[in-house]
């Protein structure tokens, strides 16, 4: 009896459900982060580009920012010459009408072309009889100019007192309320054992008025003494002349021929 009383307590026993599992074994596993590819940074002129578009966006607050942070450079340099003709757009040339170029030229007026005669108010002294002569006499004389309205040059004769020597010009275009002094350069294998020769060359100024008058003079200077050669005390003076340019006779009825 008490074999089957025990048998029956055995079976009547609940079952034991099995030891639940830990939660970390039963969670899936995580899937792994999703990584970013790598870019190269944008080049200058590519950020310059985003800048730009940014920039112009609608929604975008103005600020200010500087070329080299964009990848530009901080300074660009341009040269100009006087002798240029400024280029002009054609945008901008459309713009202009007829009406308006009367404004134009009144505004920015163009200097007339006209031809320059810069007449010599002396003789070339080297072309005077007895010229040796007098360079023995007074030391040093000019001997001979050339002036266009470009430039001024010339030849000088001076009597070969020592080695250490210089020449120089001395010239004024306000009638000598200032002047100023340019060296004149010896010429190489022009001394004949008792003279030598210097020459000079100066940049005619282009603000000198029709009738204004270049005057200069002549200065040696060797062993300590000084010798001048200004035209007996006149100056050497070279005037300036505008030349107006007037067609022949038989060119004005030119229009009437050609019609």
């Amino acid at each position: 009896v008490c074999d089957r009383a025990t048998a029956t307590s055995r079976r009547l026993l609940p079952l034991r459900s099995p030891p639940s599992q830990t939660p970390w074994l039963c969670s899936p596993p995580q899937s792994p982060n999703l990584r970013r590819r790598c870019k190269s940074l944008p080049t200058p002129t590519e950020r310059a580009k985003l800048e730009i578009v940014r920039q112009r966006s609608p929604t975008s607050q103005k600020k200010v920012r500087f070329a080299d942070s964009l990848g530009l450079e901080l300074i660009s340099v341009k040269h100009f010459n006087d002798a240029d003709d400024p280029e002009v757009p054609e945008r901008i040339l459309a713009k202009l009408h007829k009406g308006n170029l009367h404004w134009l030229y009144t505004k920015f007026p163009r200097a007339p072309s006209q031809p320059v005669l810069m007449e010599l108010q002396f003789t070339n002294p080297g072309t005077l009889p007895g010229f040796e002569q007098k360079v023995r006499e007074v030391k040093v004389l000019l001997e001979s100019v050339e002036a266009d309205e470009f430039s001024l040059s010339g030849f000088v004769r001076v009597l070969n007192m020592a080695f250490e020597k210089s020449v120089s010009l001395r010239y004024s275009l306000n009638n000598w309320i200032t002047f100023m002094d340019s060296l004149a350069t010896y010429v190489p294998n022009s001394s004949d054992g008792v003279t030598d020769k210097f020459c000079f060359k100066i940049v005619m100024p282009t603000y000198l008025d029709n009738g204004g008058a270049l005057q200069f003079a002549i200065k040696y200077c060797v062993g300590g003494r000084e010798f001048w050669d200004n035209n007996h005390g006149n100056n050497y003076k070279v005037r300036r002349h505008g030349l107006k340019m007037s067609p022949p006779r038989e060119w004005e009825n030119g229009w009437i021929h050609f019609i």
